[in-house]
């Protein structure tokens, strides 16, 4: 079986939803978490105190911090033809005393009717943006800028084109307590996602432009973290037909042993964090990376309050090595996952980032 036709049931449930929904038939109106606003010229460092929204959606003066999308997108070419696609793009910020800050944009797409994985990254340097309420960043012609689950991306690489617009139906989820989660040997972050996020846009493939709608997510964090520690990670990002999502993070360090989880679950836009001892992580495969020679773990079986779910790869190949240009390596996939919660089937999407330790 094909992976478009393998796909096919998880992908339109949810991307029908979301297609009813920009039609003002399914899902409620948009709606964000809001805060007082923040003041110009205000200086975004890590607080102790959680994630405050919307101030937190600017940059802020820490070492580390990114702004990161993922989707599934399904349309139709002007000939008629169907097409389906995961995409992930982020934004690195890297800022160190004394330097310049440096930016690195990572985009990617999981093309499901060619059964094709394409990646390519984008450097940067300017000044840490003063936007209030809100991001406006740039990795060369590559941009995103946005706030409060309201976003418009635009990157390419070689074959296709992106341009992408984004709108939130359920408030932000902000992981651990108030936003501040325990990050393993990397010490402490700062995170909240757009877990909900509805995405109308154009896909140009080769030249042919597609219409394209579906669902998204969003995570921004940030921190100053011991990226000397040798620290890695799986982390998983769920979103199920009848609108459950979770995120799930295994933290793992130098050694590759697990020694930090941190789960979220949101149901009907309600956040709950989940009891390290009530999830956990399987790896059911492998798959070994011939340019790299890192093993990654392909598969996995993640045991959840009231069920369980199977996250399946649907390209193995989804490596991203820039260690010529950015110094790092991961596995970032797009997921189909299916499963049992509380004695009945469910089935949706996901995206899954493996950073190897070590």
């Amino acid at each position: 079986m094909g992976v478009f036709a393998r796909r096919a049931a998880p992908w339109l449930a949810v991307c029908t939803a979301a297609a009813l929904a920009l039609l003002g038939t399914g899902a409620g109106s948009a709606r964000a978490a809001t805060a007082s606003p923040a003041t110009a010229g205000a200086d975004h460092t890590s607080q102790t105190t959680g994630v405050q929204l919307p101030q937190d959606e600017a940059p802020h003066q820490t070492p580390d911090e990114w702004w990161y999308f993922n989707g599934h997108l399904c349309g139709v070419d002007p000939a008629g033809h169907p097409h389906c696609y995961g995409y992930e793009y982020v934004t690195f910020k890297f800022l160190n005393s004394g330097s310049p800050p440096v930016y690195f944009g990572n985009f990617a797409v999981t093309d499901q009717t060619r059964g094709t994985f394409q990646y390519d990254v984008r450097p940067d340097s300017y000044p840490v943006p003063s936007t209030v309420d809100s991001f406006s960043l740039h990795s060369g012609e590559w941009t995103m800028s946005g706030g409060s689950g309201s976003d418009t991306l635009h990157a390419d690489l070689s074959g296709y084109t992106l341009d992408l617009t984004t709108r939130t139906t359920e408030p932000a989820a902000l992981h651990g307590t108030d936003g501040v989660i325990p990050f393993g040997p990397l010490g402490t972050s700062d995170y909240y996602s757009w877990t909900s996020l509805l995405a109308t846009g154009t896909i140009v493939d080769h030249g042919v432009p597609v219409r394209v709608a579906g669902i998204s997510w969003m995570d921004h964090q940030w921190g100053a973290f011991n990226l000397a520690s040798g620290a890695g990670w799986d982390w998983h990002s769920i979103q199920l037909a009848g609108g459950r999502q979770y995120m799930l993070y295994f933290i793992r360090d130098k050694s590759g042993a697990i020694v930090q989880t941190l789960g979220t679950q949101i149901v009907d836009g309600q956040t709950t964090n989940l009891d390290p001892a009530t999830f956990s992580e399987t790896t059911t495969g492998s798959w070994t990376s011939p340019a790299t020679g890192i093993t990654y773990g392909s598969g996995w079986r993640l045991n959840v309050p009231g069920g369980h779910l199977t996250v399946t790869p649907d390209l193995l190949n989804s490596e991203l090595n820039l260690l010529s240009t950015q110094g790092v390596v991961y596995w970032e996939g797009d997921t189909a996952v299916h499963g049992v919660l509380n004695g009945q089937p469910v089935a949706g999407v996901g995206y899954t980032e493996i950073n190897p330790p070590g």
